[in-house]
């Protein structure tokens, strides 16, 4: 490979990473589902209660706690007998919804299931709760022509009588479509109508038929036409992770202006319960950093807080954002769950051997916001800043340690036919939670720059007859000349995930030249319906020098689809990867 592209390739990974016995030893956490809800409940009363089952995956004994992360919200073990589905034994979760004292509203809080000594522990359990009902009025915002509508949730099928005392058609009230449930909106919308100018219109509408009187009313309609910003307002609660006495953790947060004019965040201020652990600062016109700083709490638990944004929005000068800051212990390291995933579309799920696997979690290494990488060429180190990451209790090659990210490489020798495990031993020579992981045979994803790089989901490829990057002529942030593909020439488009080759390839160890290590043929598909053309690579296998970098060799067809973006996947073993784009003119 070309020197110079090699090192663009090596660069954009970069960018990337920025971003014993097996499984049958273990007891293995195993919940019936991860989520609740939305639940609707008739405000002044408790919701239903609900009920998750958790379970052994694996052998052994569970000893199981749970707690949530709010006062409306309760739970309980309840005495384990039959599952649902499949056979076994099943511990209940029963969750109460202690919801008779909240105001109207969407709340979103969580249950948590743990046991430290099994493996996918612990995990949580999102409800979602929408205190639901008829309100007594209603304040819409567009911009000249634009809509705007709100969901109402009567307790039974309604009739609707639209009025509008300033007059004109703008004002409509829908029925959900299907059969009615409790939890199905109606919808009161309002659409400016041409030539409607600028201004405040009112109108009502008048609900009867419900089977509770108290939804028998009329909702009083404010619709406000405005040639000034409308922000999208999302109150839902951002969930943020860190250790007693540890370091802060941000979060960028974006609004979107759905009026006209431009939107100007003017301020954003932090409210906390706890030893004033939160804060934020504007950072853009329409954004803002939070920042949940977990120094001065000292013990492991849950704090809340809220930020309060101001801006110059018509339609709220205020948005109050809840905030929940979940702390565990000092010095343990934990695998988020979810957190393993692969680098080609940062997603969890299998991962093939061979393949490049990113964990993400908490408390990796004790330092604040360095990394540390591999000082030279490979083969990789299993140990990098004093952190490891068990593989079925073996210590695994790495790319990448941070303290909330280790990037390593899926052994070969993992079985497709039993779950793998994977623990992270920290730089204080702490092992951490075991998190579950199902290796494969293969796995493809084909490489896509990041959007700091090159935006607009281009996947990583090269043009061979010069070693141009095969992008958009325009300047793309990689600093290496692109240029677009054309029908008849051969490119090289890079991979994870394609698995084991031959010769067989050794975990951890460089690609050799001598001899070329194959997989078995790729398909590579270009173009989207009936534009799609398949065709055979003429080369894929590792890429010489590096470990889990696969390359697919293939001649673009001279009947392609051709345009800025064409879409472009790679299929191995009966498996497509995701779909990347392509400039072919």
């Amino acid at each position: 490979m070309n020197l110079r592209i090699q090192t663009a390739i090596l660069s954009a990974a970069a960018l990337l990473l920025t971003l014993g016995s097996g499984l049958s030893a273990a007891s293995r956490l195993q919940l019936s589902a991860s989520s609740i809800g939305p639940v609707y409940v008739t405000p002044n009363t408790n919701g239903l209660p609900q009920t998750v089952q958790a379970s052994n995956a694996g052998t052994g004994s569970l000893n199981l706690t749970v707690s949530s992360s709010a006062s409306w919200l309760a739970a309980a073990l309840g005495t384990p007998g039959p599952c649902s589905a499949p056979a076994g034994i099943c511990f209940p979760v029963n969750i109460s919804l202690n919801t008779s004292s909240l105001p109207a509203g969407n709340y979103i809080e969580y249950v948590t299931v743990q046991d430290p000594n099994a493996v996918d522990s612990p995990q949580q359990i999102s409800v979602s709760v929408i205190i639901a009902g008829v309100p007594a009025k209603a304040a819409l915002y567009a911009a000249p022509a634009g809509t705007a509508s709100v969901s109402v949730y009567p307790h039974g099928p309604v009739v609707g009588a639209v009025a509008t005392q300033s007059g004109g058609n703008w004002l409509s009230f829908t029925a959900p479509t299907g059969v009615f449930a409790f939890g199905s909106p109606y919808t009161i919308t309002a659409t400016a109508q041409t030539g409607q100018t600028p201004g405040t219109y009112t109108g009502s509408v008048q609900i009867s038929g419900s089977p509770l009187p108290a939804d028998d009313t009329t909702v009083a309609v404010t619709f406000i036409v405005t040639t000034s910003p409308i922000i999208q307002i999302n109150n839902s609660q951002i969930l943020l992770h860190g250790a007693a006495s540890g370091f802060n953790v941000p979060a960028s947060v974006t609004f979107t202006n759905v009026g006209q004019g431009t939107l100007t965040i003017t301020a954003a201020a932090a409210s906390a319960t706890t030893n004033n652990f939160l804060s934020a600062v504007v950072t853009g016109a329409n954004t803002i950093q939070i920042n949940a700083n977990a120094a001065p709490l000292t013990i492991a638990g849950t704090y809340v807080g809220n930020i309060t944004v101001t801006s110059n929005a018509v339609n709220s000068a205020q948005v109050l954002i809840p905030i929940e800051f979940s702390v565990s212990t000092a010095g343990i390291p934990t695998i988020s769950q979810g957190g393993i995933v692969n680098i080609g579309n940062f997603q969890a799920g299998p991962a093939a051997v061979g393949d490049i696997v990113a964990v993400f979690g908490d408390q990796f290494t004790t330092l604040a916001s360095a990394f540390v990488v591999n000082p030279g060429p490979p083969p990789l180190a299993t140990t990098l800043g004093n952190v490891q990451v068990l593989v079925n209790g073996v210590p695994a090659p790495l790319y990448y340690v941070s303290r909330q990210q280790v990037n390593f490489e899926m052994p070969y020798s993992a079985t497709t036919t039993q779950i793998s495990t994977v623990q992270v031993v920290s730089s204080n020579g702490i092992a951490g939670n075991t998190r579950s992981v199902q290796a494969v045979s293969v796995n493809p994803h084909v490489l896509v720059w990041a959007p700091a790089q090159a935006a607009g989901g281009y996947g990583i490829i090269v043009n061979a007859v010069d070693n141009t990057l095969s992008l958009p002529a325009a300047d793309t942030g990689t600093g290496y000349t692109p240029r677009p593909s054309q029908p008849g020439e051969v490119i090289t488009i890079y991979c994870t995930g394609l698995g084991q080759t031959t010769p067989i390839a050794a975990t951890g160890q460089p690609a050799t030249s001598i001899p070329i290590l194959n997989t078995a043929p790729v398909t590579v598909t270009f173009g989207s319906g009936s534009s799609q053309i398949s065709v055979q690579s003429s080369f894929s296998g590792l890429t010489p020098t590096l470990v889990g970098l696969y390359q697919v060799n293939v001649t673009i067809p001279a009947n392609v689809q051709t345009g800025t973006s064409v879409p472009v996947s790679v299929t191995l073993g009966g498996v497509t990867s995701n779909v990347a784009n392509i400039p072919i003119v």
